[in-house]
């Protein structure tokens, strides 16, 4: 009986591995792993927040500006990377281990633990919080397990639930949930402010925002864009709302690690240089294109990490209004805004924004503006490093990108290695790889 009880336990072990050279991005997320099963809400949130925070910014953020030319891997594994030949399975097993077991995980305890205390505020929180993980997820593999997923031992093998029909429903009834929960009283737990909620502070308000500000984003990969009008429109008013955990000098983004820890691998990439120099953008590509060392400008050790930014929700503001037929002097003030909060992120000041708009190629005028090659040009250099870029270009087809090798962008990311090894119900890479099948809003 010890013996069968040692192999169950290696076999668990094996699952909750990561076969990669990247591990060590696994390691610098901010678990416990001796924190017990149940802690309270006010005690769980700060975790999560943080572990999404990392997530983001890790393989999220590399491997998404790496396909849509952002970022080049110039150096050991990253040059195999930047030509998809490296982006093999394996390569994906810590982001997928990351957002189940660090994150979705967690979550479903932490919402069940809100749920039977009463705590309205942190169940609300809980809720947009996994809406934004599940999106985060599903954009980049398609059907992934949902419905099945969390059971430990009970489903070894859950099934993988449709983008379309079951994955992208949930996170809009998990997004509604949120926003209503939020709108109730407290129940007697008021989100804890400092140490609790490190996103918004236990501001209610700015986190009904933030449920507006997702919901937008996935209405626009939905193409509905009168609804992603709405909500964009009801959500952020200033960068001062962002949905953004700022790191400390002492726990530094994971920008500033890799450059740190992986001196030389990834640059800024030619395309995205030429593509500013080509619309005199010489203020912000001074500052992006520095070479990617820890002392790079932007991506400092106090990196601000972005799930959701006011910049973004201007320039799906103003696609929106493109799209919907909204006037021009509406759509000229979102994209503007979005340019202005732009050059505000990387530090940059009105000055500099004001010489920038004055170039007629980046601002024609008040009914001359256009989806391409204006609005979401901007867009993708103002969400530099952002996640959200892969799905625009996805979505729109810009930037017009060549493949770095073969003759096709990657359209998705592999399923995890682990997962093809262990659950029998994952696709394998006769049914799907890096460049088959689309995602569900991608058809």
């Amino acid at each position: 009986m010890k013996l069968n009880i040692n192999k169950i336990q290696l076999i668990i072990l094996l699952c909750l591995s990561t076969i990669s050279c990247e591990t060590f991005l696994d390691s610098e997320l901010n678990i416990d792993p001796n924190k017990p099963v149940s802690v309270p809400v006010f005690a769980q949130l700060p975790s999560i927040c943080i572990n999404i925070a990392d997530v983001t910014g890790g393989d999220f953020s590399r491997f998404n500006s790496l396909i849509t030319q952002q970022v080049e891997g110039v150096e050991r594994q990253w040059t195999s990377f930047n030509n998809y030949t490296g982006l093999t399975p394996n390569r994906f097993d810590t982001a997928w281990n990351n957002i189940y077991t660090s994150i979705l995980i967690e979550l479903d305890i932490y919402i069940k633990n809100s749920t039977e205390i009463g705590a309205n505020h942190y169940l609300g929180i809980g809720q947009i919080l996994k809406a934004y993980s599940l999106m985060l997820a599903t954009d980049v593999w398609g059907n992934i397990p949902f419905t099945e997923s969390g059971l430990g031992l009970d489903n070894t093998a859950p099934k993988y639930d449709d983008q379309t029909t079951v994955i992208y429903p949930a996170i809009f009834s998990l997004l509604q949930s949120g926003i209503e929960n939020l709108g109730k009283n407290d129940g007697g737990f008021a989100v804890k402010t400092k140490g609790g909620d490190v996103f918004h502070d236990g501001d209610i308000d700015l986190w009904t925002k933030a449920a507006r500000a997702i919901r937008a984003r996935a209405y626009l990969h939905q193409g509905n864009y009168s609804e992603a009008l709405t909500d964009a429109q009801a959500s952020f008013t200033s960068r001062n709302d962002n949905l953004r955990f700022t790191y400390e000098t002492t726990n530094p983004g994971q920008w500033f690690r890799f450059n740190d820890g992986r001196t030389g691998d990834i640059e800024f990439h030619p395309f995205m240089k030429g593509l500013m120099e080509g619309l005199n953008d010489t203020d912000r590509l001074a500052i992006l294109s520095e070479t990617f060392v820890k002392e790079h400008p932007y991506l400092i050790n106090a990196f601000g990490q972005d799930l959701i930014s006011y910049r973004e929700v201007k320039f799906i503001e103003a696609e929106c209004l493109a799209r919907t037929g909204g006037s021009d002097s509406s759509i000229s003030e979102a994209y503007l805004a979005g340019i202005e909060a732009s050059f505000e992120e990387v530090g940059l000041t009105n000055t500099e924004y004001s010489s920038y708009i004055a170039n007629t190629d980046v601002n024609p005028g008040i009914g001359s503006i256009e989806l391409n090659p204006h609005i979401l040009t901007q867009k993708y250099i103002g969400l530099f490093v952002q996640p959200e870029v892969f799905n625009d270009y996805r979505r729109t087809g810009f930037p017009d990108i060549s493949p770095t090798s073969g003759s096709t962008v990657p359209v998705r990311w592999n399923y995890s290695g682990n997962e093809i090894l262990f659950n029998p119900n994952t696709p394998g890479p006769e049914e799907a790889d890096l460049f088959k099948p689309k995602v569900g809003w991608d058809n």
